[in-house]
């Protein structure tokens, strides 16, 4: 298609009332042609078939908004004209146009009934002119409106499936964007809930470890040095972890061109060293392995140690000092961690530091577990303590 066909029809598609316009001139334009050159069967006073070609001409360009009145006003001005002996042929221009419009808009029901009344006003004006004889008009009319209304009703068609392919079209686009909105909010959670666990813990453990030196830095150098020592190394670990974090944020070009130094998530290996740390703030943790041991998924481990250290952070906030138990037990179907304190303060523990809660993290566990399809339990046991319990099953995270 050349580039002026296109542009006109964008044109017209854009301003459809001018398009009718345009029509409705050549419509009248070409029943003036037929009443000069006598071909209309009948002659007839030419000023009175220009009022009703000109009153044809105006109702076509409202055929879009009101189909069925322009289809009668056209008709009967077809009807007046034949019975007032004017040229035929010139006034049945515009009825046609407005029954094809009328099929279109209106439906078969009422296109039927339109055609049939315009073949009726056809058969009429062959027998009131008898230039051709009626059953000859009759049956080529017959047949003209029938293409001319199979025509229209495919237009009719073509234009309900284009409407509803457009309809169906914005119905994806919004399905898009909404799920694009969904998988960014979810992205922020996840983002946020390492952010919270991150910090939770790290800075959980310098306050309690700070806390420890200033108060036997006179007395117990060592101690001090120790607690010192490990504050360093839980603040270095805990700017790695975030700097992996700030990175996830960082365009795709900026990870690709940055430097690949971070250290990857945590995971099951690195449970002892959270152990031993959590030892160093004053609280004994008694760790076991059970059952035979499998490969899991990076998004499973980290899933398994970030439970671990909310349930280890937990202790340190509202019972330093009290021993804990990990049970980590690799089953036939799941993965359970099962974490219990007993809830008691050693009586020689003389360092105190009340460290805030913002009630997070037990939520951050339910919903970081059914990301993987699993369950955590946790509340206070019968005698005193806390118990987490987490189940994982294998076939959510099992690295095949």
């Amino acid at each position: 298609m050349r580039p002026e066909v296109s542009d006109l029809r964008r044109w017209a598609v854009r301003r459809p009332m001018a398009q009718d316009a345009v029509i409705a001139v050549l419509s009248a334009a070409v029943g003036l042609r037929f009443v000069e050159m006598g071909s209309a069967g009948g002659g007839g006073d030419s000023r009175a078939v220009g009022v009703l070609l000109l009153a044809q001409s105006v109702a076509l360009v409202l055929r879009r908004r009101f189909p069925q009145s322009v289809f009668a006003v056209t008709l009967a001005a077809m009807i007046g004209g034949t019975a007032a002996a004017l040229p035929a042929v010139a006034l049945m221009i515009a009825p046609a146009v407005a029954y094809g419009t009328a099929v279109a808009r209106l439906g078969r029901r009422k296109g039927v009934l339109a055609g049939a009344l315009l073949w009726a006003a056809v058969v009429f004006a062959a027998a009131r002119h008898g230039s051709h004889g009626v059953p000859d008009a009759a049956l080529l009319g017959l047949l003209g409106i029938a293409l001319l209304g199979w025509a229209a009703d495919g237009r009719r068609l073509l234009l309900r499936q284009r409407a509803s392919a457009e309809v169906q079209l914005v119905r994806l686009e919004e399905g898009q964007r909404e799920r694009e909105r969904q998988a960014v909010l979810l992205e922020r959670v996840r983002i946020a809930r390492e952010l919270h666990d991150v910090t939770a813990h790290h800075l959980s453990v310098i306050a309690v470890q700070s806390s420890m030196a200033r108060y036997v830095l006179s007395t117990e150098r060592e101690t001090a040095e120790q607690a010192l020592l490990s504050i360093s190394e839980v603040s270095s670990e805990g700017l790695a972890e975030l700097r992996r974090l700030i990175t996830l944020l960082r365009p795709d070009e900026e990870r690709e061109s940055g430097h690949r130094e971070d250290r990857p998530a945590p995971g099951i290996e690195q449970l002892p060293v959270l152990i031993e740390r959590i030892g160093l703030s004053g609280v004994p943790v008694l760790y076991t392995v059970t059952g035979a041991q499998q490969r899991l998924t990076a998004g499973l481990e980290l899933c398994v140690y970030r439970v671990a250290q909310e349930a280890l952070t937990n202790v340190l906030k509202h019972a330093p000092g009290a021993s804990v138990d990990i049970v980590l037990h690799y089953g036939t179907e799941e993965l359970r961690l099962h974490v219990l304190d007993d809830g008691r303060k050693p009586s020689g523990s003389t360092h105190p530091v009340e460290l805030p809660s913002g009630g997070k993290g037990l939520t951050g566990m339910r919903e970081r577990t059914a990301l993987y399809g699993g369950s955590v339990s946790t509340g206070p046991v019968p005698g005193g303590g806390f118990s987490v319990d987490l189940r994982l099953p294998f076939a959510s995270g099992k690295d095949r």
